[in-house]
């Protein structure tokens, strides 16, 4: 890194180091600005207890290769790469929007803006399992609502990701193993459908603010909806709609709701938080309510029809 007058005055490449943001555990991230050009990047460095570990290195520099090939709006742009003093540093473009984490930390996320992120995530998948490309780790925190770039929604943590069925084994995460498919748990090494169940995973919570063990139907999200998300939820791979399907029906639920088919008003109920906190059972992405584990707690809102009686 060199040393100059600045932002903090350190520099890799022609890009200055900011504040440090959030990354794996491979790396050390920045948000960073070019010396010449308007234009803000995240700038991922190895981290240096990585120095010598070869997958390590190798994990860094393959993200980036897998975003280089999608070419999607959807995902973030590589800008460019390259080796300082044995470390492999990458510069992508910095995502700013809200994450479907933060997003409904605290209330369910309205149904139209639910079925529009659906529509517009598995649009973003369909073109990466179109190329071979599974991304094998979504959770609330990678999916990213981004208002300022030219697609509503970006898909970001393309580290894990899976090409032409090569993939390493999945580490432990705790923060993605509540989104995690049962075959991933069984330790297959991930298709496509995988990404479909992650994904229905995140918007099933987002929308009710609780993991879907069971798939309960919920006051509130239209039945089509709910039978969406369930067919996302099936246990058996082949059980589940394509990305591209998953799309073509959110699209067509989104435009229905649009036009006022699903009225809808918010009610207070008590849910029973069974979500991240919580130990998971072995072979399944959630811990059910009669394991041991943190006492229930009240949640906020839930929806229902208009015309369904409280």
């Amino acid at each position: 890194m060199n040393h100059a007058s600045g932002a903090h005055g350190i520099r890799i490449a022609d890009y200055w180091l900011h504040e440090e943001v959030p990354g794996c555990s491979i790396e050390i991230a920045y948000r960073a600005s070019h010396r010449l050009l308007p234009r803000l990047a995240r700038v991922a460095i190895l981290n240096p207890a990585c120095i010598g570990v070869r997958h390590a290195a190798l994990k860094l520099m393959r993200e980036a290769c897998v975003l280089e090939s999608l070419r999607h709006s959807g995902v973030p742009r590589v800008f460019e790469c390259g080796v300082l003093e044995r470390r492999p540093w990458v510069a992508s473009e910095h995502i700013t929007g809200v994450s479907i984490e933060a997003a409904a930390a605290e209330r369910p996320l309205a149904i139209g803006d639910a079925l529009a992120v659906l529509r517009d995530a598995a649009a973003i998948l369909a073109h990466a399992h179109d190329r071979r490309v599974v991304h094998r780790r979504i959770t609330p925190g990678s999916v990213v609502r981004t208002g300022e770039r030219g697609f509503a929604v970006c898909i970001t943590g393309w580290g894990d990701a899976a090409i032409d069925d090569s993939a390493a084994p999945l580490a432990d995460d705790p923060g993605a193993r509540f989104y995690r498919a049962p075959e991933l748990a069984d330790g297959e090494r991930g298709r496509a459908p995988a990404d479909v169940f992650a994904l229905g995973a995140v918007m099933f919570e987002a929308a009710t603010l609780v993991l879907p063990d069971p798939v309960q139907r919920f006051p509130g999200v239209p039945a089509g909806f709910h039978h969406l998300l369930a067919g996302m939820l099936a246990r058996s791979p082949d059980d589940r709609p394509t990305a591209h399907a998953v799309r073509a029906e959110a699209g067509r639920l989104a435009e229905l709701h649009c036009e006022g088919d699903a009225g809808i008003e918010e009610v207070e109920v008590e849910l029973v938080d069974i979500s991240r906190s919580q130990i998971a059972r072995p072979g399944l992405g959630w811990m059910p309510p009669d394991l041991p584990g943190p006492s229930p707690r009240a949640l906020g809102s839930v929806r229902r029809r208009r015309d369904t009686p409280p």
